[in-house]
């Protein structure tokens, strides 16, 4: 399996090789989905790829909120298909994350309204809920572009690490 720093220069070189690739097979190539495809791509590359169910860089890497991915890591076991499979791992972190992200909103609100205003916290998680997917029926080739990147790039650590693995087996 590749260290680090091996995984860090797969993922820039794989997500220029993507965009030179984009550019030359789009048909009209947008430069704003591009550049979606790679923050999305090396967000995920860096913070969000295969190995956040170990104590890894990535993990660590999240600093004061890695705190959010102690549950993904007790449940998920390490190169399993549930983190290392090409398309699921990256769809499942996505969804880990949306979730976390979701329950870490809705308790702020909750303490909020606890503390001074209220706030209905079920209501307004529900309202960025659907602001957020009106955003995503209204944007799709936005939506796609960041899905495509964070999940390709969770694609390029699983490859990286299989050809790794088979390259220790063989020789």
């Amino acid at each position: 399996m590749p260290n680090a720093p091996t995984h860090d220069a797969i993922t820039l070189i794989t997500a220029v090789g993507a965009d030179i690739a984009y550019y030359q097979i789009a048909p009209h190539p947008d430069l704003t989905l591009a550049a979606l495809f790679t923050a999305s791509y090396v967000f995920a590359g860096y913070a969000c790829a295969g190995d956040l169910d170990l104590d890894s860089k990535e993990y660590r890497r999240w600093g004061p909120f890695r705190f959010i991915w102690w549950p993904y890591r007790q449940c998920v076991p390490h190169r399993s298909w549930l983190s290392h499979g090409l398309v699921m791992g990256g769809i499942i972190r996505v969804a880990y994350l949306a979730t976390a992200c979701t329950v870490m909103f809705w308790l702020s609100l909750w303490l909020i309204s606890r503390l001074g205003p209220h706030i209905d916290a079920s209501r307004a998680t529900e309202a960025g809920w659907l602001s957020i997917v009106a955003f995503a029926r209204q944007h799709p080739d936005w939506t796609s572009a960041l899905l495509g990147g964070f999940i390709l790039a969770g694609s390029a650590h699983s490859i990286a690490d299989g050809i790794s693995t088979w390259f220790k087996r063989r020789f």
